[in-house]
């Protein structure tokens, strides 16, 4: 079999390692196959091509998603992301004549570079496909993940799987030590995972979903008056805290805009004696607008709001709008969202909270932000509307449990649509509501007392490690292969 053909079937075994198969455990064989036929390409060039192949096939099968808005969107991500993928192929073949040890180093690291810059570019970055997440579904793992994060179980995997491959060819391999690192990693997050320890807080989320699946005329008033209706039906003294999704309200329905909005939301707080954290987009001028966290009061005052930091290109902003705006397609975003300037913590006297709004709760540095800003629990509002019914809303899920389990922290997801979840600090999902129902769920959630986890004190530790790993092996071994060829064992 080819090495293209290889590197397709990687791809697609790592496919299933995410939602919505969810078998987090292909994530490792995925690698080491696509690091085998990698190693096993007969020129730089088909290893590129077949990097590029194992991008496209796995973003492609893994996002599918996007195209319901908008296919060209799927085509320039995936393009997009299979530049990584195909500079990676390059990288592997390269350094395929190394000794093991540095073989292992030289490949993790520049694993853990490849998912540092995807973080980052283009345009801010996409971490959907982080290897970490993968993990997402095992308590062990997600417990561990205070220590070394979801980016370091992406080194880790790597890494084992650059071991499983000399293995296989019958190189002299330590396994001892990567087995070891797993049985410490999964024991220590099995035994001592971080959790939130401090004060209750109940907490309700509504899902008003909408009255069509692609957008339709009224729609938006629609959605604001489904969560109004469903808010009448909770009991006084319900709840402490009272949260709506992102879009919720917005624009004829924001509450700052149009009283009558405000009043009722003010109302209900009263009414409730909750907290209420309503999500909407707000116009600011003929091109611009916000997207905004809002919080009430229990006696109906407006008290703050978080603005979203990260936009999503071509969905909240067009980049470079003076170029792509040509494109017919960006027709559809007529308006740039205004940034937010940091993150915003909201005291709620017993304890702290912060938000990020849907894009951003991919990324662990927005909510890694607010924890240590002071944040004790967090907050994502979502709209996932505009995707249908898919595997988004999982995908998204199991990133944000990552997150909280990084952070120790107990997490609350609020979709307009679904799905909306009530998730633990340990990263446990102890509710969650079906996609495009109207729903309303509770739990109680806590707020984090104790000290900061690891993950969160050092961030992405063990993929800067990595990366200096990876620096020490080049420059310990040499950057041509002929000169290594020698030295490989």
């Amino acid at each position: 079999m080819s090495s293209f053909a290889v590197a397709l079937l990687a791809a697609l075994l790592a496919v299933l390692a995410f939602p919505p198969f969810g078998l987090g455990f292909l994530a490792l064989p995925a690698v080491a196959l696509l690091l085998w036929a990698l190693r096993r390409a007969p020129t730089a060039l088909v290893a590129a091509l077949s990097g590029a192949g194992y991008g496209i096939a796995f973003f492609g099968c893994l996002m599918w998603w996007i195209s319901r808005t908008e296919p060209i969107a799927l085509l320039g991500l995936v393009i997009t992301e299979s530049f990584f993928l195909t500079g990676m192929g390059w990288f592997v073949y390269r350094q395929r004549r190394l000794p093991l040890w540095s073989w292992t180093a030289s490949i993790a690291g520049g694993w853990a570079l490849m998912e540092i810059l995807r973080g980052w570019m283009p345009v801010g970055g996409l971490q959907w496909g982080g290897l970490g997440y993968a993990l997402a579904p095992y308590a062990p793992a997600r417990g561990a993940a205070a220590l070394i994060g979801a980016s370091g179980w992406s080194v880790v995997i790597v890494m084992s799987a650059a071991v499983v491959v000399g293995l296989v060819e019958g190189r002299r391999v330590w396994i001892l030590p990567p087995l070891g690192l797993w049985v410490v990693l999964l024991s220590a997050g099995a035994l001592w995972p971080a959790v939130a320890d401090g004060p209750p807080l109940r907490v309700t989320v509504v899902q008003g979903s909408t009255p069509c699946v692609e957008h339709c005329a009224g729609d938006r008033l629609a959605i604001y008056e489904n969560h109004l209706r469903l808010t009448r039906t909770l009991p006084s003294g319900s709840a402490d805290l009272v949260v709506w999704g992102e879009s919720a309200t917005g624009y004829a329905t924001d509450p700052l805009l149009t009283p009558a909005v405000g009043e009722s939301i003010s109302d209900e707080a009263t009414r409730i004696g909750a907290y209420f954290l309503v999500g909407g987009d707000r116009p600011i001028g003929d091109e611009h607008f916000v997207n905004a966290n809002m919080l009430f009061d229990a006696n109906g005052s407006y008290v703050g709001e978080y603005n979203k930091r990260q936009p999503v290109p071509f969905g909240e902003y067009v980049p470079w709008r003076s170029v792509f705006g040509l494109i017919p397609a960006t027709d559809r975003v007529p308006r740039d969202m205004l940034r937010g300037t940091g993150p915003v913590v909201f005291d709620l006297g017993s304890g702290s909270f912060g938000s990020v709004i849907s894009f951003e709760g991919s990324f662990a540095r927005h909510t890694r932000d607010h924890v240590r800003a002071g944040a004790q629990l967090m907050v994502v509002a979502t709209n996932e509307r505009s995707y249908g019914i898919g595997p988004a809303a999982d995908q998204l899920i199991d990133m944000t449990r990552m997150h909280a389990a990084e952070n120790g922290i107990d997490l609350v997801q609020a979709a307009i649509t679904g799905k909306s979840a009530v998730i633990t600090g340990g990263g446990e999902v102890t509710a969650v509501t079906p996609l495009y129902e109207e729903a309303v769920i509770s739990g109680t959630v806590r707020f984090r007392s104790s000290g900061r986890t690891l993950a969160t004190r050092w961030g992405d530790w063990v993929s800067t490690l990595a990366v200096a790993g990876l620096v020490a092996a080049l420059a310990w071994t040499g950057l041509e292969p002929n000169r290594n060829e020698r030295r490989a064992t």
